[in-house]
């Protein structure tokens, strides 16, 4: 787990509890720099301060929602290819259809559960 030690995730839910969980699973894997963020706003603002390989948002949020942040990210010329998953508790909306017409590199379905979620790293981070 040496690749997935020096990776720096962003995790953005409104809710603390959620982005304890992600929190936990994440250092649980063995990475070290796990930061969050409580809107798509405050997200932004930190995405453009620290360069980070991975960023886990929430689909729906006040203000800039997971879609928007999103757009926001493809549409920035250093930040596009950052790796996006999407946590959202739907599963065939069209809020879902759009974020996947947007560039969402992984969905992963709330009630996050610890191992589906670091399953889907390692996939989107492309490490064993």
């Amino acid at each position: 787990m040496a690749d997935l030690k020096s990776k720096k995730v962003l995790v953005v839910d409104d809710q603390k509890s959620m982005r304890g969980l992600v929190r936990f699973a994440l250092l649980q894997m063995g990475m070290e720099t796990v930061d969050g963020a409580e809107s798509g706003e405050e997200a932004i603002k930190k995405l453009t301060q620290v360069r980070y390989d991975l960023v886990i948002t929430d689909l729906h949020m006040g203000g800039i929602s997971g879609l928007g942040l999103l757009k926001a990210i493809r549409s920035h010329p250093v930040l596009k290819g950052t790796p996006v998953i999407m946590a959202t508790s739907e599963t065939s909306s069209d809020t879902v259809r759009q974020a996947k017409t947007a560039g969402v590199d992984a969905f992963i379905l709330k009630p996050v559960e610890p191992n589906a979620l670091q399953s889907r790293v390692k996939t989107v981070l492309k490490v064993a």
